[in-house]
């Protein structure tokens, strides 16, 4: 029996090879004592792709809600609320 050919989205592919790329980059936590709600690579993540799709704060969160196979990609158990990732501070 073939192989089904799926095709993989843009975004997806996107996003998976930014998750990838700032997992090298960033620590995951910005400081020891940090809630440990989101990695820094999940919000470059978001970040990026925020950029990627030229999407403001509130609409990239409804994106990134409305987007199962772009959070599946890079291990989020829930999506990053605007509060949260607006004017993050990325440690190296």
């Amino acid at each position: 029996m073939a192989k089904k050919n799926r095709r993989e989205s843009q975004f997806v592919t996107f996003a998976r090879m930014a998750h990838n790329l700032a997992q090298k980059e960033f620590a995951p936590y910005s400081h020891p004592k940090s809630p440990r709600k989101y990695t820094q690579p999940q919000l470059v993540t978001c970040i990026l792709l925020m950029h990627r799709l030229r999407l403001s704060y509130r609409d990239m969160e409804e994106w990134l809600l409305a987007s199962d196979a772009v959070v599946r990609n890079w291990d989020s158990r829930m999506c990053p609320r605007t509060r949260h990732w607006r004017g993050q501070r990325l440690d190296c």
